[in-house]
């Protein structure tokens, strides 16, 4: 009996410490608001530049395998700043005012010219209108 509650005592201490630990690896969908810059999580996030032309945004990523859009609104100078992990950086927006940095990882930056990606992306894709 006594090994019994053991047991029952030590799950009901780990399941809520690895359920928090799986939720931070899954990342989330990050709308950037007017409060900048711009953050990522840990985890594997989604993240959207502003809504709206001519807002310049600073987003900054962290950890995980992140995919960044910021790629829908034109007239602006959006700067991104990779992270740990893979990330999927995309500031091809039809302006060739922006920046894609990769952090450490494979990254890959898409943008309108060469000029945008720094040197820390492990891939550039130059999308032309």
């Amino acid at each position: 009996m006594r090994k019994l509650m053991m047991v029952v005592a030590l799950a009901v201490v780990l399941v809520p410490l690895l359920a928090a630990a799986a939720l931070a690896a899954e990342g989330q969908l990050i709308q950037c608001r007017n409060v900048l810059p711009c953050t990522g999580s840990m985890g594997d996030d989604k993240i959207l530049e502003r809504i709206g032309d001519e807002k310049d945004d600073r987003i900054i990523v962290r950890g995980g395998r992140d995919l960044v859009l910021a790629n829908k609104y034109t007239a602006d100078t959006d700067v991104v700043s990779g992270g740990g992990g893979s990330d999927r950086i995309n500031v091809a927006d039809g302006d060739k005012l922006d920046t894609a940095n990769g952090g450490n990882g494979g990254d890959i930056c898409i943008v309108d010219a060469r000029r945008e990606a720094g040197t820390s992306c492990a891939s550039v894709d130059v999308q032309r209108p």
